[in-house]
């Protein structure tokens, strides 16, 4: 068998260092509820089961974090289906998380122990702000996640620090767009426990959806972990982190004089590191740099322009809002060189405006962009403020492709490839179609952001429009990655064969074993074999716990099974396509062997027995002791007690004989 394949789900990494970075920051943003941009993190995720790493970024000057977990699974869903609604406390303070990644983890082993618990520690690679930025931890149900930290320091974190802000649960309410999930309605929520930082699901410890709660840390963090731990059945847990970013701004003048074509910088000076850097200052000597984190001191420094006096930089600290004002009065420069606008705009292939499409434009032959921004209703957007004496390229964020050169005077028009409509039924691995209503998304390989996300109709089907045609996609229903397919989109626009859904290589089953009452039947050592196999070898030999449970793991999907106890097969079922739960298998109660009465005391052999007198004229009623001719047997000296016993011990042979034939052990056939 092979080994199970673990797609990464890498987010599109752009190398944007100064304006770049925070162009990328903006364009994963949504618009905040209050000041700032908020940004939801991507993740990257490698490796193998129990032994993954990866990466959590946040957008614009946030500090960014690698982590590494023992899970025995990792996936990063796309967020079409499962997200963060306005309707939640975290939704309203930050805005929705819809059609934004998270991260899946499970513990290392489906037991209730704190040996089966996987840890998952995110290392920054500088301290985290301490405001303005949260974590949530959703799906918190049937287990329970412990929270620890480390501060700027190195040294533990109290509970208290961790920001815990509230539970809730994040399935549809009404009047608020949230998923649709939580069907029977249970609306459960976790408990947060402040003085162990356990944060624990139901009491029951029963598999619902939506228990979430999130985190706004109040003190800088240089480590994150999540120690996470099964209660019941087979959990999963969710992971969003989330941040606001903030913008500076001003104006740079000369003898009283808007000067455009200054170079403004912003750097973090604890680090040296250049946060960002704009070129185009506009014809009225505005300036704006984003992607500023709350806490974080800065400094933003102009380059002296020629023949004027130098300005010292000026001290930023934004906190939790924009910071205008930062402008710099410069005397005696030389005057500007001419600057002149470049417009691009962007169009379908049929001529249709593309709005809030992501482009750059970046000076040949460099990698950082001179300037970014996304087009408005009709397609468009001007960058101001450049070299009418320059080349540029006009690049499209969304797929990479770089056009030019160009020059002010020339502008740019992109026109996207054409696409393709694409009307197909998706089915599950065993051919049964998914619910409707189930949602598909198509995502570019390598990607996480969808082109489409449709809901499937009767029979699984759907349609899907944006594809560009030969490019390669993958399938996913209802966010599980791990079972996604990967199609390739036909050359025009049409019906193409049904998709089915990947089975996984391996599966994890949990059953029950309760003997004939009802109780569990606790510390049973069973064999689960393959059913059909001609030499039938262990495929997993669990012992069933306290509560009569057993787990078989790396079980082959679709695939018929036995279990057995001591040689006997006492239950069978079908490995299902998904780690869930098998029937409960009840024993048989044990036979009930009626007991032989002892026979009666044998009478003492030294005593001679009295005589028989047969009644005049009878045949004698002495029973048994009596010949067919009414005289009593003659007395041969032995016990009369003897030949009962043997008589009785002979019967009950013969009913254990009886017995054990009716109940004889049926084996594993081999087939």
């Amino acid at each position: 068998m092979v080994d199970r394949r673990i797609r990464t789900w890498a987010a599109a990494t752009v190398t944007v260092v100064m304006a770049g970075a925070l162009a990328l920051g903006g364009a994963t943003s949504a618009s905040a509820a209050g000041p700032g941009t908020v940004g939801w993190a991507d993740f990257t995720v490698d490796g193998t089961a129990r032994a993954y790493t990866g990466t959590m970024t946040l957008p614009g000057d946030f500090p960014q974090a690698t982590f590494t977990s023992t899970s025995r699974q990792a996936t990063i869903p796309s967020g079409s289906s499962t997200w963060q609604g306005t309707g939640t406390p975290v939704g309203a303070e930050y805005d929705s998380s819809r059609g934004r990644p998270y991260l899946n983890l499970r513990p290392a082993e489906d037991s209730p122990t704190t040996a089966a618990a996987s840890v998952t520690t995110y290392t920054f690679d500088r301290a985290t702000p301490a405001s303005d930025w949260s974590f949530v931890l959703g799906d918190v149900d049937a287990d329970q996640v412990t929270v620890s930290a480390t501060d700027a320091a190195g040294a533990a974190v109290p509970a208290s620090a961790l920001g815990f802000r509230s539970t809730y649960n994040y399935c549809r309410t009404a009047g608020a767009p949230s998923p649709s999930c939580d069907a029977a309605a249970l609306r459960d929520v976790p408990s947060w426990n402040a003085t162990t930082g356990v944060l624990t699901g139901n009491a029951t410890a029963a598999d619902t959806e939506g228990a979430a709660a999130w985190f706004s840390p109040t003190v800088p963090l240089s480590t994150l972990t999540f120690t996470y731990q099964q209660r019941s059945g087979f959990p999963v847990y969710q992971t969003w982190f989330v941040t606001k970013t903030f913008t500076a701004s001003g104006a740079v003048t000369n003898d009283g004089t808007a000067y455009p074509g200054a170079v403004v910088t912003v750097v973090d000076p604890a680090t040296g590191e250049v946060v960002g850097t704009t070129t185009t200052v506009g014809p009225d000597g505005t300036w704006s740099v984003p992607g500023l984190v709350s806490g974080t001191p800065y400094e933003v420094d102009v380059t002296t322009p020629d023949g004027a006096t130098d300005l010292p930089a000026r001290p930023v600290t934004v906190a939790g809002d924009d910071s205008p004002g930062l402008d710099f009065a410069f005397t005696g420069a030389v005057a500007p060189a001419d600057t002149a606008p470049l417009t691009v705009t962007v169009v379908q292939a049929d001529g249709t405006p593309v709005a809030d499409r992501p482009v750059s434009i970046v000076v040949p032959g460099q990698i950082d962009p001179v300037a970014s921004g996304t087009t408005g209703a009709d397609g468009s957007i001007t960058f101001e403020g450049l070299d009418p004496a320059a080349e540029y390229n006009v690049v499209d964020e969304v797929t990479g492709i770089a056009r030019g050169p160009v020059t002010t005077a020339s502008g740019a028009s992109i026109t996207l490839d054409p696409t393709v409509e694409v009307t197909t039924s998706i089915v599950n691995p065993d051919g049964s179609a998914p619910a409707t209503g189930s949602t598909v998304d198509i995502v570019p390989v390598g990607e996480t952001t969808p082109v489409a996300s449709v809901e499937t109709g009767a029979g699984g089907s759907f349609t899907a429009g944006g594809l560009t045609p030969g490019e390669q996609y993958e399938v996913i229903l209802n966010e599980d990655v791990d079972s996604a397919v990967t199609i390739t989109a036909p050359a025009t626009s049409g019906t193409i064969p049904p998709v089915q859904i990947a089975a996984p290589d391996t599966v994890t089953v949990e059953g029950t074993v309760v003997n004939s009452d009802g109780t569990p039947a606790a510390g049973l050592p069973l064999q689960v074999v393959e059913a059909d196999a001609a030499e039938p070898e262990p495929a997993a030999s669990p012992t069933t716990d306290a509560a009569g449970l057993y787990r078989a793991e790396a079980l082959v999907p679709g695939t018929d099974y036995a279990v057995v106890l001591d040689g006997e097969v006492v239950g069978t079922f079908a490995a299902p396509f998904a780690d869930g739960t098998v029937p409960t298998i009840t024993l048989a109660a044990p036979p009930v062997v009626t007991p032989v009465p002892d026979p009666a005391p044998s009478p003492d052999p030294t005593v001679s027995p009295a005589p028989v007198v047969p009644a005049a004229g009878g045949s004698g009623t002495g029973g048994s002791g009596t010949g067919g001719s009414g005289r009593p047997l003659a007395y041969t000296g032995s016990e009369p007690g003897l030949p009962l016993g043997l008589g009785a011990a002979a019967l009950a042979l013969g009913l254990a004989l009886v017995t054990g034939s009716a109940v004889v052990r049926r084996r594993v056939e081999r087939r």
